[in-house]
Formats: C-alpha cells, sequence, structure tokens
C-alpha cells in the first residue's frame, strides 16, 4: 500500500480565488511536444526564429486558455456548494479536488458540462480573433488564433472521453453514482475505464508512428494517452486511499506524544535535545495553545547564528500551519500532506493542540490494512 500515499506529483503555482493550484509536471513535456510540433509544421513557412517564438507563444496561451477553462470548472464546484480544496492543471484541463463528504452527483454533472462548453467558447474567441487578424493581414499571428482555436476544440473532444478525470468520465462517474448510491465503485469503474483508454490512445499512437509514418501523429496521440492513463492512475491510487480510510479520523490516527519546545529559547541551547531526540518535529505551545512547529528542516541553520537565534524566529508560525479538528476524515489530511509536501499536521479542539497526525502513521495504517486484506 505505501506506493498509493504520494498521490501526485505537482508544483504550487500559488492561489487562485484562494483555491491552490498546482501544475502537474506532464505540462513540461506537453509545452515542448506543443511548441516544437507548432514550430516544426510551420517549417517552410516562415524563418526559424519566427517559428521559434509561434510555438512558445501556443504554448503560453493554450496554457493560458487551459487555466481559464478551470477558472470555469471551479466557480461552478463553488456555486453549486461543492469547494474545492485544490485544482491540479493537466495539459487536457484541470483536476479540481474536492473531497467525498463535499461532492454530489448533479453538482458533479453540472461541473463536468461546464468544462467542454468553456474550451468550445474559448475556442469560439479564437476563432474570432482569428478572423479580425486575417482581414488585417497579420497571417502569422491569425495562423497562431487558428492553431489554438484547433487545439481547443480537441480539448474540448477529447474530454468527452468517458474515462476519468476527463470530463466524461466525470459525467459517467456522476451517472454511475446516481444508480448505484456506491461512490467509490462509480469511481474505481471509470479510473479503469480512464487506464484502458490511455492505454488503448498510446497504442494508437504506436502503430500511426510504425505503419503510416505519421510521427507527429503518432507522438501526439500516444502522448495524449499516457497523460490520460497517468491522470487516470492517480485517481485511482486517490481511490484506494480513500476506501482503505475511510471512517478513520484524525483524532484515531493523532499521536498525543508530541515533543513540546519553547518559542524564547536559542538554537543553541536546544540543539542537542533537538539532534538526540530522534523526533523529526517539534511544537512550540503557550498555555496550551499552538504557536508554531519546528522540523529537522527548520534547523539547518550556520553555527556562527546557533546561540541568536530563537526557536520563534524559523518555526512555522501556526497560522500558517495546515490544522486539523478531531473528526476530520484521515484521507483529507493525507492529501493536504502530499499537497503541501508536509509531513505533520496538528489536531485541534477549541484552540487547543490535542495531537499531531504524522504521514509516517498513516503509511504504517495503509500498509497493516493491505497485509490484512491479503
Amino acid at each position: 500500500m505505501p506506493e498509493v500515499v504520494k498521490i501526485t506529483r505537482a508544483i504550487n503555482l500559488g492561489k487562485v480565488f484562494g483555491v491552490p493550484v498546482r501544475l502537474h509536471y506532464t505540462w513540461f513535456l506537453a509545452f515542448v511536444l506543443l511548441a516544437g510540433g507548432l514550430a516544426f509544421t510551420s517549417y517552410g513557412v516562415y524563418p526559424l526564429w519566427q517559428n521559434v517564438i509561434l510555438g512558445i507563444a501556443a504554448g503560453l496561451l493554450f496554457f493560458a486558455s487551459m487555466s481559464a477553462r478551470e477558472l470555469a470548472h471551479s466557480f461552478i464546484a463553488i456555486n453549486r456548494g461543492m469547494p474545492v480544496q485544490s485544482v491540479t492543471l493537466y495539459v487536457f484541463g484541470g483536476v479540481p479536488r474536492v473531497t467525498e463528504q463535499d461532492t454530489r452527483p448533479v453538482p458533479e454533472l453540472l461541473v463536468a458540462i461546464t468544462g467542454p462548453l468553456s474550451s468550445l467558447i474559448i475556442a469560439g474567441i479564437f476563432y474570432a480573433a482569428r478572423s479580425i487578424l486575417a482581414a488585417g493581414e497579420s497571417f502569422m499571428v491569425a495562423d497562431l488564433m487558428q492553431w489554438l482555436f484547433f487545439f481547443n476544440i480537441m480539448i474540448a473532444l477529447f474530454n468527452l472521453i468517458p474515462g476519468f478525470p476527463l470530463d466524461g468520465g466525470r459525467a459517467l462517474r456522476a451517472a454511475l453514482w446516481m444508480i448505484s448510491h456506491d461512490y467509490s465503485q462509480a469511481t474505481r469503474i471509470t479510473t479503469l475505464a480512464g487506464r484502458v483508454i490511455g492505454f488503448s490512445l498510446i497504442l494508437v499512437g504506436i502503430l500511426a508512428i510504425i505503419t503510416a509514418g505519421e510521427w507527429f501523429t503518432g507522438i501526439a496521440i500516444a502522448a495524449a494517452g499516457w497523460f490520460l492513463e497517468n491522470a487516470a492512475a492517480v485517481g485511482r491510487r486517490q481511490a484506494l486511499v480513500r476506501d482503505a480510510l475511510r471512517g478513520v479520523t484524525a483524532g484515531y490516527m493523532m499521536s498525543e506524544n508530541y515533543t513540546p519546545i519553547m518559542q524564547q529559547l536559542t538554537f543553541g541551547v536546544v540543539r542537542d535535545y533537538i539532534i538526540n531526540s530522534g523526533q523529526h518535529c517539534f511544537v512550540a505551545i503557550e498555555d496550551g495553545k499552538l504557536q508554531g512547529i519546528v522540523t529537522l528542516s527548520d534547523i539547518q541553520i550556520p553555527q556562527k547564528r546557533w546561540d541568536s537565534t530563537q526557536i520563534s524566529e524559523i518555526m512555522t508560525p501556526a497560522g500558517e500551519l495546515k490544522a486539523a479538528h478531531p473528526d476530520q476524515p484521515a484521507v483529507d489530511l493525507l492529501e493536504q500532506m502530499d499537497e503541501y509536501d508536509i509531513d505533520q499536521i496538528p489536531v485541534q479542539k477549541n484552540d487547543r493542540l490535542i495531537g499531531m497526525v504524522e504521514r509516517e502513521r498513516l503509511i504504517r495504517f495503509l500498509t497493516a490494512r493491505a497485509v490484512l486484506k491479503a
């Protein structure tokens, strides 16, 4: 089971409307393929340097259009009472993370429909821009707009495929959920469909290269399949973790054996205590209230500053921490640990620290459940 704990690999881009936005690593490969492919198809039409600029501009504008598409997704989700915890941007669109307890079939269906409609509207904007630019004889930029129109149409059509996490897969999950009243089963079916379709596209892309010599088309299809299979696999891992932690709360998983430390002390005074304790997390508490957390990564400071640096200067203040309440589902905490690359989350009740949930404990729990079910 440990392999399902690290749910996804992405880069934090900040927050939009209070929602954390993350960029999946596959975007970098997609950007290279998109920019390089467009520059290659325009070879001989414009000078090389213009082709390169055209490709880079296409990649950036395509990313902007996908971001706008996801804003529409998130707006509908929040408007329908589904608070979005975070958004991960894939090349085929964004995947909003909404906890199971906040998800409902009909709103999810509406969110799924929003995706292709948003892509079609964005495509229409690019087509209108293309027409205006062509009339003004700005042909190179008009060609760029035409490509972006084409890309967004393809994204709209691609998202109709009934495999999670595509919009078609989300719509299928909502329908299956309404029929079976089983969210987990619906998720497992649609993520499996996404993986099967992804592998199928990879095979089609390889065959296009081998049998027809269509290198660009084949690579594009195979890459789309790979992106889809990767995202579906992430969704499946999330479902497995969610099922394994179903009914388990932060209060059950927390440990009360956290190590307190006084924030007024200097690092030089407590350095040996920290190093020899065998702990990797220390909490600063005053009157039972959490003031901050110090981890081993926080104490990497030059020796000359040991006696002048207080714990309060190197700790992460309580206001910047992700905190949980005792009844919060443990799976929410694990997903937050993954998103923010942290290994522990404090549990508080009535603004007082009552325990800590650590990633290591969650992993051991998942491993034990996997062994018992084997």
